[in-house]
């Protein structure tokens, strides 16, 4: 049992998977393209870090609810196929959407509803 509370072989295993987060941190340096940013308050300052670890979180939530044969970055990727387009009628707004079946297939594991309306 170490210091922390935690068995050694726990210590190794979280050591090892420590991979994830230092992707995880490149991820949101490239992919969400969040760059080097002077703010002068702090409470800016914290705002965006913030941002960057929900992002972070948010990544990691898709990634288990879809499997770990998928990272974030390739989700992003087929999502970003996804068109759609608003029309506003006098009285509503329709969508008319294009989605490949693999933004569907994601769409529904993460329970993000597809548009009604699909090309």
């Amino acid at each position: 049992m170490s210091k922390l509370g935690l068995e050694v072989k726990e210590i190794v295993k979280r050591y090892k998977e420590l991979w994830r987060i230092e992707r995880a941190f490149r991820t949101i340096k490239s992919f969400i393209n969040i760059r080097p940013i002077y703010h002068w308050r702090e409470d800016r300052i914290k705002a965006h870090v913030m941002v960057s670890v929900l992002s972070l979180l948010i990544g990691r939530i898709m990634e288990k609810k879809m499997g770990e044969e998928m990272t974030v970055e390739r989700i992003s990727e087929i999502l970003l196929g996804v068109k759609a387009i608003p029309i506003k009628t006098e009285d509503k707004v329709i969508t008319i959407a294009s989605m490949s079946e693999e933004a569907k297939e994601i769409m529904n594991k993460l329970g993000v509803p597809a548009p009604k309306n699909l090309l």
